[in-house]
């Protein structure tokens, strides 16, 4: 009988135990969308760690009304009972409790707090739908678009909160001047997660606490940018428009106004990249210290190439300017540098404080230009001289290639020879060629007469060039000997002036023209051959200071490149247009030196590898010989007009010579067949008179083009020069070219003239 009634007790504690019993839940969604456990249900009363967790707008301020509303739909119930007698007692919230006690009124408190950031507010509305059921927070339609953000939802967008890390401490550690609220308050209230994250006890969110009488939150979630439906890299962030709002400064006090601190800088930078200049004062700008350009990083710093002439005082200008200043990153926030700072170092610097390097030619240029990049908009900085437009460029000195000149080293104040007085001078030692030419060929013409062609031995008229080119020489040395003892000139280089005068344009091309369109003489032609040979000489003298001339011009980018004379510089240079024609000149001299050259060297080639080249071959087909050699066209037109002139004034001398051959003639040795007392060259010679010939031609066709050349240099030159070639007696110097140059052709001519006995 007592195991009837056991089993019957047992059944009826059961029974009773059975209508308390929690009922499984259906699965629901908590304020950020993830999924809850299943929670005990004992008829509408379930266990506080089952809830949602608190939004992060309610757990960032007073939390008292929230616990308290809590804390009333909680007590103390009955979970586990033993027939009539309760087991186990537990805290536990009732459902339809905290539906009534989260109205309007609680939730209105924590509204414009909660509404300053448009994910916190979708937060919290989430979590009171869910525990109430409303579809709005306070009003009816507060709540409307709540449901389906999205990035543009963020209407300045989003910033990550170690951008903070940017800012100077005396910011992060003020007051909001509209809500009075601490820099990191406002930033908290503002800020967000990539995703919704825990903070706390994940697993028991909400405890009871017998102690303090009262529901406390163990746990909170964050606010998740996963909330729009879109994501971002993991990390922690701010809505930009939610601080900008809420975080204003006084313009009157702002938190880090010490003038010449960087942390005003610091300031100032890091809000106008955060809410841009309306945040700023109306001058904000006036007082930063920035890279853009009043500070220079020290690693962008640079000195112009004279450096090494710099003294140690300028050098050093730099590390006692050294400071810190801002540089702009991408985001328009402060990245501290070490800097220079511009003013101070243009403060203690002008062009007159380096010497040396620094104001000769290129070096100058650059740094002059340096010292304008430098320091030409710095407010009331005047260390440029006023002609630094000039310096700046090209100076007339510095295209004039050798540094010497011939100026008088005291203060003299004696009147200089104009440009024209010069050019004049130096175009009357023309003057010798001519007459020497024309009283020259009267007076031998009447001692010839009657007389056969007489042929001077060539060893004459090379003596007679070398005896020409000498006395020119002569004249040249004594001229720079009479300038070097002059007061004041003792300085002038007598050679170097020698040879510099030897580039002056003569007329020693005269000759070969006339004796072109004139009857031929054997005479004419030694007279003009000695000319020649005198004219080489010379030109190969003035080759050394018209390839120093192309040579600095080229290395000095005067023909092309940065001072290039020729593409517009020349406008803004002094004098530029007198160095144009110098360079010029120069150029084209070194030009025709180089063709002709050329063409005597094509010359000798077809006349070695042509043994039948003649003058006695049609024309045309020289030129169908020429153009066969595959060397061009351009060549082969030239070689033909010097073969033409070569024709032209050697075919009497030829001619005359084939009118002496007589039907009787005997083998003598060597390449000569003797003619009675007479002996002409043989066939296998007569490819060498040629080639003689072509280099008589070339050489009388380059002359012209030389003199041309050497007026171009000296015509520059003397407009270039105007200061620093100023030769004392000029009128002297003149007279001794002139009778030195005029008695050097004279006994040239006489070189050439028959003997007595002919």
């Amino acid at each position: 009988m007592c195991s009837v009634y056991l089993v019957l007790l047992l059944a009826g504690i059961c029974g009773v135990a059975a209508k308390g019993a929690l009922h499984t839940a259906s699965i629901g969604s908590n304020s950020g969308g993830r999924i809850l456990t299943p929670q005990n249900n004992y008829n509408g009363w379930v266990n506080p760690e089952d809830l949602a967790p608190m939004p992060q707008c309610i757990a960032q301020q007073d939390q008292s009304a929230w616990l308290n509303t809590m804390t009333k739909c909680t007590s103390k119930q009955c979970t586990s009972y033993f027939g009539v007698i309760c087991t186990h007692h537990q805290w536990l919230t009732q459902l339809s409790c905290l539906n009534t006690g989260f109205s309007s009124d609680v939730i209105k408190g924590y509204l414009s707090y909660c509404s300053r950031s448009i994910l916190a507010k979708a937060q919290l509305y989430m979590w009171v739908r869910n525990m109430t059921g409303r579809t709005w927070l306070v009003d009816i339609g507060d709540a409307n678009g709540l449901e389906d953000l999205s990035p543009a939802s963020l209407d300045e967008g989003y910033v990550a909160v170690n951008s903070t890390y940017n800012a100077p401490k005396c910011l992060t550690g003020s007051i909001s001047a509209l809500l009075m609220e601490p820099f990191q308050h406002v930033m908290a209230s503002c800020s967000f997660t990539s995703t919704t994250q825990h903070t706390g006890n994940t697993a028991r969110p909400w405890e009871y606490s017998e102690s303090l009488h009262s529901i406390i939150a163990l746990d909170f979630e964050t606010v998740g940018y996963n909330l729009t439906h879109h994501n971002i890299s993991y990390g922690d962030y701010f809505d930009k428009e939610c601080f900008c709002s809420a975080f204003t400064i006084d313009p009157r006090k702002e938190p880090c106004l010490e003038p010449g601190q960087l942390d005003l800088t610091r300031e100032r930078l890091w809000m106008n990249a955060t809410c841009g200049p309306k945040s700023l004062p109306r001058n904000w700008t006036d007082m930063l210290k920035t890279t853009e350009f009043a500070y220079i990083p020290i690693e962008d710093w640079h000195w112009p190439t004279c450096v090494i002439d710099m003294p140690k005082q300028v050098i050093e200008l730099t590390g006692q300017c050294a400071t810190d200043a801002c540089e702009l990153d991408a985001s328009g926030y402060c990245k501290v540098k070490r800097a220079v700072d511009r003013a101070c170092f243009c403060r203690n610097i002008s062009y007159d404080a380096c010497g040396g390097s620094c104001q000769v030619f290129e070096a100058r240029i650059d740094y002059v230009k340096w010292l304008h990049d430098l320091c030409g908009s710095v407010q009331d900085w005047h260390g440029l001289p006023d002609n630094w437009h000039q310096l700046a460029g090209p100076t007339p000195l510095d295209m004039i290639p050798w540094r010497w000149t011939i100026k008088p080293s005291n203060k003299s104040t004696e009147n200089f020879p104009s440009d024209a007085w010069k050019l004049g001078s130096f175009a009357s030692v023309n003057i010798p060629p001519i007459l020497a030419a024309l009283i020259s060929r009267t007076v031998v013409k009447h001692q010839i007469e009657g007389i056969s062609l007489w042929h001077p031995h060539p060893g004459r008229w090379v003596f007679a060039g070398i005896l020409i080119a000498t006395l020119r020489l002569l004249a040249n040395w004594f001229n720079a000997f009479l300038v070097q003892n002059t007061l004041g000139y003792k300085d002038v280089p007598v050679v170097q002036l020698m040879f510099l005068w030897c580039t002056m344009p003569g007329l020693a091309w005269l000759p070969i023209v006339l004796i072109s369109v004139q009857p031929f003489e054997a005479m004419h032609l030694s007279a003009v051959a000695s000319s020649l040979i005198a004219e080489m000489v010379l030109q190969c003298l003035s080759a050394y200071y018209m390839v120093l001339t192309v040579n600095y011009g080229w290395a000095h980018n005067f023909y092309f490149g940065e001072h290039s004379l020729y593409f517009g510089v020349s406008e803004s240079v002094e004098k530029g247009r007198s160095a144009q024609i110098m360079y010029a000149g120069a150029l084209l001299w070194l030009l025709i030196i180089i063709l002709g050259f050329v063409q005597l060297m094509w010359a000798h080639r077809m006349n070695r590898e042509a043994g039948s080249w003649s003058l006695d071959l049609p024309t045309s087909q020289r030129s169908k010989w020429i153009t066969s050699n595959t060397i061009g066209e351009l060549i082969s037109q030239w070689h033909i007009h010097c073969t033409r002139l070569g024709e032209r004034l050697t075919r009497p001398w030829i001619d005359k010579g084939r009118a002496e051959e007589t039907p009787l003639r005997s083998t003598g040795q060597g390449n000569h067949t003797v003619y009675g007392t007479l002996f002409i060259k043989s066939q296998n010679n007569r490819s060498s008179g040629e080639l003689s010939a072509e280099i008589y031609a070339v050489t009388a066709m380059s002359m012209p083009l030389l003199w041309i050349a050497q007026w171009l240099f000296w015509g520059g030159f003397i407009g270039l020069s105007s200061e620093v070639f100023c030769p004392p007696m000029l009128g002297v110097l003149t007279a001794v070219w002139i009778a030195l140059s005029f008695a050097g052709v004279i006994v040239g001519a006489a070189l050439g003239r028959p003997p007595a006995s002919m």
